[in-house]
């Protein structure tokens, strides 16, 4: 059965979890108080109560750890039942029912998990979702796949989260056979091993591999992956310098989400990243730039986030042994022209201005992201780049521009072409004709600090967007005195869009 809360139903169930976790931390400190406090209770409060239905009230325990939910078995008789129908489990070693450290701990953990799993076996109580954190050690490798193998084949779970975080814990691929198994997320140092050469669950549509690792002899590529899990839609994997496995190749027709991101900055460009997925939507890229970049198959991309590293031998365009000169992403950003979300971070920037030779024309983009909340960034590059993304992005409607203030420059226009820095100059006159040119209709700045440089960049929009409609800016104003002076300034500006709506707002993160 599945329940939707209006708001007023939700706030109601939301009271009422904290009345129960109330209840909990009272009977956990003295377990007669809160049967004192139950007899006491006002008569209606508990017709309430008795009144809700048991599916009712196991979606409200869903959202309380197991450990709360099975501390609810003190409230009433009505309760002890409750936890075998609840469809979500969350176990955790690190809050347990009763606060024993050292040995005693891990084994109150495992007597635990053991008798739950057992019961809900026993009285085939249907799991929808499983999580298991393993994160103070103690526990035996083999339990923890025992305890895998029965969410999984026993009690059919749809949703499987592991995080096991005690040292390298090796982990058999064939413990995930299934043929309910939806979703499923591997983390963090873990090793698989014994990858199977055909189907693993036919049924799983989304997969995060979040640092993890095939043992040494098992060769897996993003294919044998994907074959594993033929009707996957989703993958998310996450590697750094210690865990990492992808050599670069990825081929789906039933992919439509991917998320790469590698913490890796040390090790070498991999030599050739291709991305063979017509069925791709989602594209989140986050890598040391390829040697190069082919079979590049984005016939369905709708939105596309890169954030490209560059080593200082392609910056300088070094050839490397063979005598190539690698790192031209050129092929990568034609790759994704057809796109209509795209966002760039500033070492994204650097890479298309370092190691692009000609910015494509995005003839279907309507949203540009440039930039990152964090503070880097050169301005020289964002105002190189920005009149050939616009010229190049005919239908675009938004620009979001995150923290101007890392992109402010006032005289680089003006260097003398015998300057050393010369080819980062830019004109003012360029970018102004390119904002003139273009049917942006939505400006959004982050990270607005109101500095006079920012003053006069906000200037250079809104005299030339003549088509401008709406200018969010997010700023972190400390109090409202300061908000007020900030929408002063902006609003003194002088604006060539006579419909432009400025707002200005608190910026939360």
């Amino acid at each position: 059965m599945f329940i939707v809360f209006s708001f007023s139903h939700t706030r109601k169930t939301c009271e009422f979890c904290d009345r129960i976790q109330l209840s909990i931390s009272q009977g956990f400190e003295n377990p007669n108080l809160s049967m004192e406090a139950n007899k006491k209770a006002k008569p209606s409060y508990g017709d309430v109560i008795s009144n809700l239905p048991n599916d009712l009230l196991c979606r409200i325990l869903s959202y309380l750890s197991t450990k709360e939910a099975a501390l609810t078995s003190i409230l009433s008789k009505r309760w002890s039942n409750l936890l075998l129908s609840i469809p979500i489990l969350d176990f955790d070693d690190s809050v347990l029912l009763k606060p024993q450290k050292g040995q005693r701990k891990n084994v109150f953990f495992k007597a635990f998990v053991d008798r739950l799993l057992s019961q809900r076996v026993e009285t085939s109580s249907h799991v929808q979702r499983v999580s298991l954190k393993c994160r103070q050690g103690g526990v035996e490798p083999d339990c923890v796949i025992k305890w895998i193998l029965t969410t999984v084949r026993d009690l059919g779970v749809l949703d499987l989260s592991l995080c096991i975080d005690f040292g390298i814990f090796h982990l058999p691929f064939n413990v995930f056979r299934s043929k309910t198994l939806v979703k499923l997320r591997i983390g963090t140092m873990i090793r698989l091993s014994q990858f199977p050469s055909d189907v693993v669950s036919p049924t799983l549509n989304s997969l995060v591999l979040d640092l993890v690792e095939f043992r040494d002899g098992d060769k897996v590529e993003f294919r044998q992956i994907l074959l594993a899990f033929p009707s996957l839609q989703s993958l998310r994997v996450h590697e750094s310098n210690k865990w990492k496995f992808w050599n670069g190749s990825a081929s789906s027709r039933t992919l439509k989400s991917l998320v790469y991101r590698s913490d890796d900055d040390s090790s070498a460009p991999k030599p050739c990243v291709s991305f063979d997925t017509p069925s791709l939507v989602y594209l989140d890229y986050s890598d040391m730039v390829a040697d190069k970049y082919e079979n590049l198959k984005f016939d369905s991309l709708v939105e596309a986030r890169l954030d490209l590293h560059l080593t200082a031998f392609q910056i300088m365009r070094k050839p490397n042994n063979i005598g190539i000169v690698s790192g031209d992403v050129t092929t990568l950003f034609k790759g994704i022209r057809n796109v209509k979300i795209l966002c760039l971070s500033p070492d994204a920037l650097e890479a298309l201005y370092y190691r692009g030779e000609k910015i494509p024309m995005f003839n279907n983009l309507i949203t540009l992201s440039l930039g990152s909340d964090k503070p880097h960034g050169s301005p020289f590059i964002f105002w190189k780049l920005l009149p050939s993304l616009l010229n190049n992005s005919l239908k675009l409607e938004t620009l979001i521009i995150k923290g101007l203030v890392h992109y402010v420059a006032e005289g680089w226009e003006g260097l003398s072409p015998m300057t050393p820095m010369s080819r980062l100059c830019f004109s003012w006159d360029t970018v102004s004709d390119s904002l003139s040119s273009s049917a942006m209709k939505v400006l959004e700045i982050s990270g607005y600090k109101g500095t006079w440089q920012e003053l006069n960049q906000m200037k250079r929009f809104l005299g030339n967007l003549s088509r401008l409609e709406v200018v969010r800016v997010y700023h972190k104003a400390m109090d409202d005195k300061e908000r007020i002076n900030v929408m002063f300034d902006l609003f003194l500006l002088p604006k060539v869009s006579s419909e432009c709506d400025i707002q200005v707002m608190k910026e939360t993160a």
